[in-house]
């Protein structure tokens, strides 16, 4: 509760504040949405934000920028209001190439499979000729538990699930990266990164530690192709076993066809290692990243072949649509109450999804969307296993 009046006071200050910023506004946003899939608070929830927000000078070489709100959710029939400081970033230049970062960030690593969103800490980046080099430092254990989604082992799942803890589970992470952006003065893309994070809750016996090195690489081709590929190779250590290693990839080829829809066509699909053997064990990212649009699990035991067509079809409206299909690369590390558990099967099966987005104004957002997972087009499901679907209508308005 102290925890809460904390952040209540911080954005009232937020809000006293920004009389005297050079910029400021206000957010406003409500996301409604239906499902019957395995979702932790039900099948129907709510969200509706409010969040001011300013951005400040200091000096010639400095910037601040905050931004925080409050949560109304309603979850189970039940109205919870949620405080939080979402964006806080103080930003120093004092040399130029040189740039320091200190408060919430947003930060991610170049795949954005493993560790994508906002952390406390800082970062540095400096501007190394054609290259540019990162390095951040952070702590998770004063976010969101609801927006940082980190779930790495079953205390944190429990947490999670529990709706009297905020906090998101307490961890260091860190992370180095190298970019090319201009790979051999091309279009072509490079980057190479070294993250991972540091168990810092209090149970010995389920604490976990990852350390991961990754390569990303960006090639545009035949003028209107684009391709993108990587790889994660990571290692795990826990209490009660040897270190192991594991593995995730993504591949994906865009195609951005010559029309005046300024319409694409994006395929690929994405691969993390099982708990095979003693060895190699199933892939665990640092929060969750959803892999699909309507099943939305993390990439860990999973594969999944995706494909996207997004077109513009008037100034202000835009539509796309998708399939996937979702395999398992082990039988133990996805879940799924309707899973049949006689079943070594790696088919999950299928899901198709749309969407449009209408922005009226600038200032003016509505999203749309909705689709369903059928599991009958696989076999590790129980064969009278119901059809998940998930529709969304999201809606921002900036003032």
């Amino acid at each position: 509760m102290n925890a809460k009046r904390a952040l209540s006071g911080l954005l009232v200050f937020l809000c006293a504040v920004m009389a005297s910023a050079q910029d400021f506004g206000v957010v406003l946003n409500q996301l409604p949405v239906l499902s019957n899939g395995d979702e932790s608070y039900g099948s129907f929830e709510y969200t509706g934000t409010v969040m001011p927000w300013l951005a400040a000078p200091l000096g010639e070489k400095g910037d601040l920028y905050l931004s925080g709100g409050i949560s109304a959710e309603l979850v189970n029939e039940e109205w919870k209001p949620v405080p939080e400081v979402y964006r806080f970033e103080f930003s120093y230049e004092p040399a130029p190439g040189l740039h320091l970062d200190l408060g919430r960030l947003s930060w991610q690593e170049p795949l954005q499979l493993a560790a994508t969103g906002l952390f406390d800490g800082l970062a540095l980046s400096a501007d190394l000729g054609k290259t540019r080099l990162s390095v951040g430092a952070f702590y998770t254990g004063l976010l969101n538990k609801r927006n940082a989604y980190i779930v790495m082992n079953r205390e944190d799942l429990a947490d999670y699930h529990d709706r009297d803890v905020y906090f998101a589970s307490r961890r260091l992470v860190y992370g180095v990266s190298w970019e090319i952006p201009a790979l051999f003065d091309t279009g072509s893309d490079l980057a190479f990164s070294v993250f991972g994070q540091y168990d810092m809750n209090d149970s010995d016996s389920a604490a976990i530690h990852t350390q991961y090195a990754e390569a990303k690489l960006g090639v545009p081709f035949l003028d209107d192709w684009n391709a993108d590929l990587g790889s994660i190779l990571g290692m795990q250590e826990t209490e009660d076993a040897d270190p192991a290693i594991s593995f995730a990839a993504a591949a994906h080829l865009v195609w951005l066809l010559p029309s005046t829809m300024e319409d694409r066509i994006r395929f690929g699909g994405a691969f993390s290692s099982g708990a095979w053997n003693d060895t190699v064990t199933a892939f665990v990212p640092i929060n969750t990243v959803a892999q699909g649009k309507v099943l939305r699990p993390r990439l860990s035991g999973l594969a999944l072949a995706e494909l996207e067509y997004a077109a513009r079809l008037h100034n202000t409206l835009s539509a796309e649509i998708s399939a996937a299909y979702l395999f398992r690369t082990d039988s133990f590390t996805y879940t799924d109450s309707d899973l049949d558990p006689d079943s070594l099967s790696p088919l999950l099966g299928g899901e198709v999804y749309g969407g449009l987005t209408w922005v009226p104004f600038t200032d003016l957002s509505f999203t749309l969307g909705g689709g369903a997972f059928f599991p009958q087009l696989g076999k590790a499901f129980r064969s009278d296993a119901d059809l998940k679907y998930r529709v969304s209508l999201g809606m921002i308005l900036s003032f």
